[in-house]
C-alpha cells in the first residue's frame, strides 16, 4: 500500500524526547546520575531535517541505530511467557519492531544457451517502526505509515572458473508515511502476503507454498516458488528456534527469544525451490533447489535478564550495536542444522557457537535437537564498509570450521568446513552498516552426517566506532 508523504518532523521528535524520558529513568550506577544517550542532541537535531532530506527513511534508520537498546522504546513486544500460534504469528507484527522474512536459496540452472551452473540466492526483507505505538495513535498514523521496510537482495552466480559474481539488488527502502509503499497481511486474512516495493513473498495460510518476486528492472528479475519437501507436511514444515524447551531433548524450542532481544523465532529447513529468473540481463532456468526460510521479530530492550541491573544500556554495552555469526546448512540426506555465535563488542575470530538445533525429519515435521560447539572464522579478507564507494576497510572471515559441535540425541560429534562460492557476500543494510551472506559448500569431516549447502551470515564486524562515526556523519548532512 502506498503511503502519502506527510510532514513527519513533530511525530519523530516528540517520539525521541519520549525514549529519552524513559532511558533517564535508569541510573548510570558510576556516576549516581540519570541514563543518557550519546549524541542524542545530534539525533534530535537530525530529525528536524526529516521533511527536508531527499531520503527520509535512510535518516530515520541511522537514528534508529544509534539509539541502540532504546530502539524499540514504546513498540509492543513480546513477554517471556508468550506463545507463538499459528497461522497468526506467520503474519508481521505491525506494532512490534525489527521483523524480517529472510529466504537462502541454492539453485541448479541452465543459461538460454543451456549451459549449466548453479545460483544462489539471498532475500532478507526486513521492517521496523519509526516510532512507539502512543506515537503514532496521537499523531493519527496507521501501522503503515510507522513501519519502515527494505527488501535486500544479492544473488551469486557461478558459472564456473572465471565466471563467478555477486549481484546486489538496487536498494529498495520504504517508508508510507513519506511516500512508500508497504504492505502486510494480517490476522484474520486468508493469506500471508508481504511487500515492499515492487517485491513481493505471497502464500497460503501456511506460507508455503511461498512465491517470491523481485522486480529491479534490468539488473535482477526473481520469479521462484519454494515449498515443502516429500519428507514434512506443510503445515509441519517449520521448527520452533529461540529458547529450548524445557523436558524436551527433540522438541526445538519454545518460538520466544528473551530480553534483551525479544522477538519470535522459527524456520523452514529442506525447501524444494522451482522457477526463473534474470541477473543483468541473463535468463536462467531452474533445474533444481533447496532453500531455507526464517520468520524472525528481534527485538531491542533496555532491560537485563532475571532483572539485573547488569550490563547497563550505553555504559557497559557497545552501541550502536552487537555483532553475530549465524549458519544454516541444508544436508544431502536430508538432515539440517543451524547455529550461531554471539559477541558484544568488537568481534573475534574463534566465537563459540552458543546456540543451535540439528534437525531429522521425523513424523511429517522435525526432531530439532539443541547443539553447541566449537567455531573458527578463518581467512578474514578486507572489504570498503560502504560497498560500492571508497570507504574504511572491514575484514571479514570467509571460511568457518566446526568442531566438536554436539548432537546430545546421537551422541556423535559433528565437524566441518564451509567454503563460499564467492569471494564477496557483502551489502549494506537497511541502515548502511556491512553485513555479509555467503552462499558456501559445507564438508563433512566427522564422518558420520554428509555435505550440504549452506548460507555464511556475519552481522557486527565493522568497528562500533567506525560505524558510530559513519551514522553521525551522514546525520549532519
Amino acid at each position: 500500500m502506498s503511503g502519502v508523504s506527510r510532514p513527519i518532523v513533530p511525530v519523530v521528535q516528540g517520539y525521541l524526547r519520549s525514549v529519552l524520558a524513559e532511558v533517564n529513568k535508569i541510573t548510570n550506577p558510576a556516576t549516581g546520575q540519570a541514563l543518557q544517550i550519546p549524541n542524542f542532541s545530534d539525533l534530535y537535531q537530525a530529525a528536524e531535517r526529516l521533511d527536508a532530506v531527499d531520503d527520509p527513511a535512510s535518516y530515520m534508520m541511522l537514528i534508529n541505530a544509534l539509539l541502540g537498546r532504546a530502539n524499540s522504546v514504546g513498540f509492543d513486544a513480546p513477554a517471556a511467557n508468550y506463545q507463538v500460534s499459528f497461522p497468526t504469528d506467520h503474519h508481521l507484527h505491525g506494532t512490534m519492531g525489527l521483523e524480517w522474512y529472510w529466504t537462502g536459496c541454492h539453485l541448479n540452472v541452465i543459461d538460454a544457451e543451456g549451459r549449466p551452473g548453479r545460483v544462489s540466492i539471498l532475500l532478507s526483507m526486513q521492517k521496523t517502526r519509526a516510532v512507539g505505538v502512543a506515537a503514532q495513535h496521537a499523531a493519527g498514523w496507521t501501522d503503515l505509515d510507522a513501519t519502515i521496510a527494505c527488501n535486500l537482495v544479492t544473488v551469486t552466480v557461478d558459472m564456473g572458473p572465471g565466471q563467478r559474481k555477486i549481484v546486489r539488488r538496487t536498494p529498495n527502502l520504504q517508508w508510507p508515511a513519506k511516500g512508500g509503499a508497504v504492505d502486510f497481511s494480517r490476522p484474520g486474512d486468508d493469506r500471508f502476503h508481504y511487500s515492499c516495493g515492487p517485491d513481493s513473498l505471497t502464500g497460503t495460510l501456511d506460507v508455503l507454498p511461498l512465491t517470491v518476486k523481485v522486480r529491479d528492472g534490468g539488473n535482477i528479475t526473481i520469479d521462484i516458488e519454494l515449498t515443502h519437501g516429500s519428507n514434512v507436511a506443510r503445515d509441519t514444515a517449520f521448527f520452533l528456534q529461540g529458547v529450548p524447551k524445557q523436558g524436551s531433548i527433540t522438541g526445538g524450542g519454545t518460538g520466544v527469544t528473551p530480553v534483551p532481544t525479544p522477538g519470535i523465532y522459527y524456520s523452514w529447513p529442506q525447501l524444494q525451490v522451482s522457477g526463473s529468473l534474470m541477473v543483468e540481463g541473463v535468463n536462467y532456468t531452474i533445474l533444481s533447489g533447496t532453500g531455507w526460510i526464517d520468520h524472525q521479530l528481534m527485538m531491542t530492550s533496555l532491560d537485563n535478564p532475571d532483572g539485573k541491573a547488569h550490563p547497563v544500556p550505553f555504559v557497559e554495552d557497545p552501541t550502536p550495536y552487537n555483532g553475530w555469526v549465524w549458519q544454516f546448512y541444508n544436508l544431502e540426506n536430508g538432515q539440517a542444522f543451524t547455529g550461531a555465535g554471539f559477541v558484544l563488542g568488537e568481534m573475534i575470530d574463534n566465537p563459540k557457537m552458543t546456540y543451535g538445533y540439528f534437525l531429522n525429519p521425523a513424523n511429517g515435521g522435525w526432531e530439532a535437537i539443541f547443539i553447541n560447539g566449537n567455531m573458527d572464522l578463518l581467512y578474514p579478507n578486507a572489504f570498503p564498509s560502504r560497498v560500492g564507494k571508497s570507504s574504511p576497510q572491514v575484514d571479514i572471515p570467509v571460511v568457518r570450521a566446526y568442531s566438536g559441535v554436539e548432537n546430545i540425541f546421537t551422541g556423535k560429534p559433528l565437524s566441518g568446513v564451509a567454503t563460499p562460492w564467492h569471494s564477496d557476500g557483502t551489502f549494506n543494510g537497511m541502515n548502511g552498516a556491512l553485513g555479509a551472506e555467503f552462499p558456501a559448500d559445507f564438508t563433512d569431516l566427522s564422518g558420520q552426517y554428509a555435505n550440504g549447502l549452506g548460507y555464511l551470515e556475519t552481522i557486527g564486524f565493522e568497528p562500533v566506532a567506525m560505524f558510530r562515526q559513519y551514522a553521525l556523519d551522514k546525520l549532519k548532512q
